[in-house]
């Protein structure tokens, strides 16, 4: 491992000072004199983020850092990159398809669909926007939010592009809505109480997000 750093400061035509410090921030020191191929996935990438710091970054960008490792693995790859940023001061970007580690660690999210950037949105807003909520899937949704607007009195919902409506209030008493859409002729067929996920509401983006609000 100490050998791998020290050839990439070779390279680059950089000191070797910052060496042993650099392996000791990505929990490798006591690997140092280890060869390469006796390391686990795990130590890999902490060895190639060691490579990333020799620089002193302030902004690291990695694509897939958890990818192919097991949960042990990707609990301390977690824990890792929050110390870094916490106690190194490093921003970190991350390309990753794993949502669900994303949602533990992000601080802001940007999705890209079709190679362009969709929405860039901080975790607090995504929070609110994946907060409870009353999802119903009707066969007029059109009518039916005229119907919770001018009955109901709240314009705190949203249409989704696959006909389902997610309503946020009266999830505690989700008959009120039903009944209304029923006595109006519009078909329900799922009123449920739901709480989005990050993967859920990617997933939306992707399949052509809200089409009203």
């Amino acid at each position: 491992a100490q050998e791998n750093l020290e050839l990439v400061c070779k390279i680059k035509g950089t000191p070797n000072t910052k060496v042993i410090e650099k392996l000791e921030v990505v929990g490798l020191l006591d690997r140092k004199d280890s060869k390469f191929r006796t390391f686990s996935l795990g130590m890999k990438q902490r060895l190639a983020i060691g490579v990333a710091l020799l620089g002193n970054p302030d902004f690291l960008i990695l694509d897939e850092p958890i990818n192919g490792l097991d949960p042990t693995g990707i609990q301390d790859m977690r824990n890792f990159l929050l110390k870094l940023n916490r106690e190194e001061h490093i921003t970190i970007m991350i390309s990753s398809h794993i949502l669900g580690e994303l949602s533990k660690i992000a601080t802001k999210y940007g999705i890209i669909k079709n190679g362009k950037l969709n929405e860039e949105i901080t975790a607090k807003e995504l929070n609110e926007k994946c907060q409870c909520c009353l999802k119903i899937k009707a066969s007029d949704t059109a009518q039916a939010a005229i119907l919770i607007e001018k009955n109901l009195h709240t314009k705190n919902y949203e249409i989704l592009s696959d006909n389902n409506i997610r309503i946020f209030e009266y999830v505690d008493n989700p008959g009120i809505v039903n009944s209304l859409l029923v006595n109006h002729g519009i078909s329900v067929d799922e009123c449920t109480v739901t709480k989005e996920s990050l993967e859920d509401y990617f997933n939306e983006k992707m399949r052509g997000g809200i089409v009203n609000a």
